[in-house]
C-alpha cells in the first residue's frame, strides 16, 4: 500500500473561503456532482465496457453514453498528496503512479483511465448498488475512488486489498460498478450489492464485459439466450442486456489471427453497442501503453502515448481538450493545466446536465479549486 499521510480534518483553505466553508460547500457539491458524474439509469445513461486478450495483453473498450460530450484528458502526476473531498472521515494518500484519465466534472474526479503500471479502471451505472455502511475506514466518493486506485495500485490484487484501508462513502456517491484490468492479465468486475462487495474474476468472469445490470444478471441472460441474438428473449430484452450480449459475443468471437488490428476490432465492437448519446469511445492497448479515443463530433481516432509523460508533480499537469479537432498521436498537443480550464469544463458539464443547470457558480468554483489542495511530494520521481 502507498505511504498514507496523517489524516487531515478539513481541506486546506482556498484564497477566498475558509476551510470550514470549503468542506461544507464541497459536501454540497459532491452530493450533486456524484449524482451526475457519469450516467443516469435507463436509456439516458447507458454505457458499455469490455476487454479481450491479444498476444497476452488486454485490449479494453469503453463507450460513454451521456448528455455531455466535452471533457479534458489529464496526465496526473505521481507524488501528489491528496485528501478526499466532501467526506466526514476523508481518506488521504500520496500518488505512487502517474495516470491518464478522462474527466468532465472536475480534475481528480475521473470517469476512468489507465496508469503507468498498466492498470485500467472504468465504471458504469448500476441501479441497486448499496455501498457498505460507514465504519472506521476513511472514505472517498465513487469517482475519487477511481483516481485513488490509479494513484496507488499496479494490479487487480492491490485494488482488491485496498478495501481494508478505505471505502466508498455512502452519503455522496452514485450507484456504480467497475471493470478493472491490469498488465498481468487479470480482470475483475467489482459491485456493491446489499452492502457487500461482490467480486467476479477468473472462472467467475467468463465473459469480460459489463453494462448496466449486475454481472450475474447479464451472465444469466447470456445463458438463457444461449448466446444467440436470434433468441426470442433477446428481442424482448432492454438495451443494457442487449449491449452486454453484443459485447460478450464480440469478446468471445475475437480471433487474434484476424487481419483486422485489435484496436480496430475494439472500435468496431464499440460501434455495435453504441446508442444515440454515445459521446466517447475509448480503447486501451495495455502492451503498447497507448489509449485511443474518438468523440461524437470528432470521429477520427486519435491516441495518447502514456509512456511519453514524465508524471512529475513539480510541473503543470498536462491536459488535452477531447473535442478539439485533431488526428493521430495527440500526446504532443497537451498543454499545462490551469484553474480556468478546469472551471470551464465543470461549468460546461453542469450547464449541459439538465438537473444540474441551476447549481450556483460559487459551488463550481470551489470544486474547480480542489486540485489546489493537493501537495507535491519531494519523492515524486520514485515509485
Amino acid at each position: 500500500m502507498p505511504d498514507t499521510p496523517r489524516h487531515r480534518d478539513s481541506v486546506p483553505e482556498y484564497a477566498h473561503l475558509g476551510g470550514r466553508d470549503v468542506v461544507q460547500t464541497g459536501c454540497r457539491i459532491l452530493i450533486l456532482l456524484t449524482a451526475a458524474t457519469l450516467l443516469l439509469p435507463g436509456e439516458g445513461g447507458c454505457c458499455t465496457t469490455f476487454c479481450f486478450q491479444h498476444e497476452g495483453s488486454w485490449i479494453f473498450g469503453r463507450n460513454l453514453d451521456w448528455s455531455v460530450e466535452g471533457g479534458l484528458i489529464f496526465a496526473n502526476p505521481r507524488g501528489l498528496t491528496k485528501t478526499a473531498l466532501g467526506q466526514a472521515n476523508p481518506a488521504s494518500w500520496t500518488a505512487r503512479y502517474g495516470s491518464v484519465t478522462f474527466n468532465q466534472y472536475g480534475r481528480e474526479f475521473p470517469m476512468g483511465g489507465m496508469n503507468e503500471a498498466g492498470l485500467i479502471v472504468e465504471c458504469m451505472w448500476l441501479a441497486g448498488t448499496e455501498y457498505p455502511e460507514p465504519d472506521d475506514r476513511p472514505s472517498v466518493s465513487e469517482t475519487q475512488w477511481i483516481q485513488y486506485q490509479l494513484d496507488t495500485s499496479a494490479s487487480v490484487e492491490e485494488v482488491i486489498a485496498s478495501e481494508k484501508d478505505l471505502r466508498i462513502g455512502t452519503r455522496n456517491s452514485s450507484p456504480l460498478h467497475f471493470l478493472v484490468c491490469d498488465r498481468y492479465g487479470h480482470c475483475i468486475a467489482i459491485e456493491y450489492l446489499r452492502g457487500e462487495r461482490v467480486l467476479h474474476r477468473g472462472r467467475d468472469l467468463p465473459l469480460t464485459a459489463l453494462t448496466n445490470h449486475t454481472y450475474e444478471e447479464a451472465r444469466t441472460f447470456w445463458e438463457q439466450t444461449r448466446g444467440q441474438a436470434s433468441d426470442a428473449a433477446f428481442a424482448e430484452a432492454n438495451s443494457s442486456l442487449k449491449r452486454f450480449h453484443r459485447a460478450a459475443r464480440g469478446v468471445s468471437d475475437y480471433d487474434p489471427e484476424s487481419a483486422i488490428s485489435p484496436v480496430d476490432y475494439a472500435f468496431s465492437l464499440l460501434g455495435s453497442v453504441a446508442v444515440g448519446r454515445t459521446q466517447w469511445s475509448i480503447v486501451y492497448h495495455v502492451a503498447k501503453e497507448t489509449i485511443f479515443f474518438r468523440t461524437q463530433s470528432q470521429p477520427e481516432i486519435r491516441c495518447v502515448d502514456v509512456g511519453l509523460f514524465e508524471f512529475t508533480c513539480d510541473q503543470p499537469v498536462p491536459m488535452l481538450d477531447m473535442v478539439l479537432a485533431g488526428k493521430g498521436n495527440t500526446t504532443g498537443e497537451f498543454v499545462g493545466y490551469t484553474y480556468d480550464a478546469n472551471l470551464r469544463m465543470i461549468r460546461r458539464a453542469y450547464r449541459q446536465t439538465d438537473f444540474l443547470r441551476e447549481v450556483p457558480d460559487d459551488m463550481l468554483e470551489v470544486l474547480a479549486r480542489y486540485p489546489e489542495s493537493t501537495v507535491c511530494s519531494s519523492s515524486s520521481d520514485s515509485r
